[in-house]
């Protein structure tokens, strides 16, 4: 770029080309509102050739909206005067086009001189990409939101030093805190106070893996601790993300507390009834519709010659006491027609005899169908009874 003239005619002329070459909207007005100049950019982005600008009133370009009472020519002189450049605020402004559409815009203003005038230098920049991109990230903000409050689950988020930062509704009544009570609180104020020392070292493993996210029942029990001071189980699953430069963890918690007591139930009753099943006098076996051995007691497992497994091969295969089965074919074929009139949903029942040291075992077989709702049958209940030689009486 060669240097302009030093005739005062041709470095306007040089300013006025930059200006209104640049690809900013610029419009420059006097204090009370009045349109200067325009250039190139401002007339495509409102629509209006300068002559159509010049003159008039810069409420044609951002009218007042109605049911507002802020005045853009009084926010154009207030921000004009702003003493320091680099702070020099943008106004978010609805502009008018010349075909009435309105739009967003971002404003910019400066006040300067000009000779003997005092002028605002004005930039407008279209917002409307911006602005819907704030309305997006607002309703998405706002549907995250509600989904964190009214999940079922408690979450709960810490920063980086554990402080909390998120408190759902589902957390309220879990621990018994309202929300307000916890926020900027240390997250150890939830954690029993056995199980606060380990916590961090826990928190800074995690930190370090590659994972995103954990479930932290690969841990020992996890534990919370109620407003009340109640400790109590929990299920958890943590994760962990980086958004602005900051570390955020969320936790999904769950109360397990019924789930454990209704699984220590479980257990416990499936104890008792794996005590009388292995321990009754009569033999017993669970089998399948199909005649397959599930489940076999000590007293069945005692009237065969069980060198090899029971479990899944078919009852009329077992090698029962003096009996072989796979010798005699009218034998195995009868025992699993009986369990086929079972799997029917029929009550079946037999007489057979082993024998047990040399001498006959009679038996009294008993096939009783287990159905579902649906009358399906899911198991065979296998029973044989037999009665035990009474031992003589010990002398007196």
């Amino acid at each position: 770029m060669t240097e302009p003239g030093r005739n005062g005619g041709e470095k306007a002329d040089f300013f006025e080309s930059i200006l209104r070459g640049l690809p900013v909207a610029v419009v420059v007005a006097a204090p009370d509102g009045t349109i200067a100049f325009v250039n190139t950019a401002a007339e495509v982005l409102l629509g209006y050739e300068a002559i159509e600008m010049v003159g008039r009133p810069i409420t044609v370009l951002v009218p007042i909206q109605p049911g507002r009472r802020a005045d853009p020519v009084k926010w154009l002189a207030r921000w004009a005067a702003e003493p320091d450049v680099e702070q020099s605020r943008f106004l978010d402004l609805i502009a008018r086009r010349s075909d009435g559409h309105e739009m967003p815009v971002e404003v910019r203003v400066r006040q300067g001189r000009v000779g003997d005038r005092t002028l605002f230098f004005i930039t407008v920049r279209d917002n409307t990409a911006l602005r819907r991109e704030q309305i997006a990230l607002k309703d998405a903000n706002l549907r995250a939101a509600r989904i964190l409050m009214v999940a079922e689950d408690a979450i709960v988020s810490v920063d980086a030093e554990q402080k909390i930062i998120i408190f759902n509704l589902a957390a309220e009544k879990m621990f018994g805190y309202r929300t307000e009570e916890v926020l900027g609180q240390p997250l150890s104020m939830l954690i029993p106070p056995g199980a606060r020392a380990e916590h961090p070292a826990h928190v800074e493993s995690f930190r370090l893996s590659k994972l995103a996210s954990r479930m932290m029942s690969d841990r020992p029990q996890v534990w919370g601790m109620r407003r009340s001071g109640e400790r109590f189980a929990l299920e958890a699953t943590i994760t962990k993300v980086m958004a602005a430069g900051a570390l955020t963890y969320t936790a999904h918690l769950r109360d397990v507390t019924e789930r454990n007591r209704t699984r220590d139930e479980l257990c416990e009753r499936e104890r008792r009834i794996r005590a009388v099943f292995d321990n009754a006098s009569s033999a017993i076996a669970l089998l399948s519709p199909d005649g397959a051995v599930v489940e076999i007691n000590q007293a069945a497992t005692a009237l065969t010659d069980a060198n090899r497994p029971l479990i899944g091969s078919p009852l009329w295969e077992a090698p029962w006491l003096g009996i072989d089965l796979a010798a005699n074919p009218a034998a195995a074929a009868a025992l699993k027609a009986l369990i086929d009139t079972a799997a029917s949903g029929q009550l079946a029942r037999a007489e057979v005899e082993l024998v047990r040291d040399g001498e006959p075992l009679p038996i009294e077989l008993r096939l009783t169908p287990i159905a579902d709702a649906d009358g399906a049958t899911l198991y065979i209940l296998a029973e044989g009874r037999f009665e035990l030689k009474t031992p003589d009486p010990m002398p007196v």
